[in-house]
């Protein structure tokens, strides 16, 4: 990909994150940190180069050798053309994880007020290779919550289409992947909180699109997910009716609870 149709694409596409999230606790102390250690990293760089330099000589000076810059030439060049194609999906993939962090704290802040409701509220929750955005358990029941902080072309539609079978956009395109992520998930979800208690609870996976609006074409009684603005997801819980109990929500939350505070091995099993 060329610089300049890299550079247009970029100024096609913007985020949708109209609001950006509230700063979180330590913030400031993980920048710096963060800060600290990219700056030691450039310094521990340079040491390293310079011990290379001093070698080189003391080399040179021990083994008579004359002046040959062809292979350090050949070398430094494959390393810069590594580098300056490694470099657009590095920064893509930067762009793309940063949109997905601050889409995931919009919704967090959103998910907040529902705990005035009755609801407890949980995050990042991790798994096998994965991890589950949001997850809320109340009185309407337990509802896994993924974000997806789809990028808009610059001018276009912020509206999308569900019809329990499929998302579609206003251009044509559909896709299911999210649909099929949040109904896994969900799934695990429940493994993890049935699991040796001898208990059945279910859990509603629910898809979010921070900044779309989501129109609903299909009856509600054949969609298992939900998909929504995330501004919409309390008014959905208002006209849930209550299945959970507060000694349900209680067993639930401390489960949940339990399970973010162990130590998770990646590729292990819950």
């Amino acid at each position: 990909m060329s610089v300049s149709a890299w550079n247009t694409n970029r100024q096609l596409r913007r985020s949708q994150l109209k609001t950006p999230p509230l700063r979180l606790p330590g913030q400031s102390l993980e920048e710096r940190i963060s800060e600290l250690q990219d700056t030691f990293m450039q310094d521990a760089i340079i040491t390293v180069f310079l011990i290379l330099l001093a070698g080189l000589e003391w080399v040179r000076w021990w083994v008579p050798i004359p002046p040959n810059p062809f292979p350090a030439t050949t070398l430094a060049v494959a390393a810069i053309i590594y580098t300056w194609r490694k470099r657009f999906p590095f920064v893509a993939m930067i762009r793309s994880l940063r949109l997905g962090r601050d889409g995931e704290r919009v919704v967090g802040e959103l998910l907040e007020p529902l705990r005035g409701k009755g609801y407890r509220v949980f995050h990042d929750i991790p798994g096998a290779n994965f991890n589950i955005d949001h997850a809320i358990v109340g009185p309407a029941g337990i509802f896994m919550i993924e974000t997806k902080t789809r990028s808009k072309l610059t001018g276009g539609s912020h509206k999308m289409f569900y019809d329990g079978q499929a998302i579609r956009l206003e251009d044509g395109r559909s896709f299911q992947k999210p649909l099929k992520q949040a109904r896994a998930q969900a799934q695990w979800l429940a493994n993890l909180l049935n699991d040796g208690r001898g208990t059945t609870f279910t859990v509603r996976p629910v898809v979010v699109f921070p900044e779309w609006y989501v129109e609903r074409t299909g009856p509600r009684s054949m969609q298992d997910v939900w998909v929504l603005n995330p501004k919409a997801l309390g008014k959905f819980l208002d006209h849930e009716p209550q299945v959970l109990s507060t000694d349900a929500i209680d067993a639930v939350s401390h489960a949940l609870k339990q399970h973010c505070r162990r130590p998770i091995t990646e590729g292990s099993e819950e």
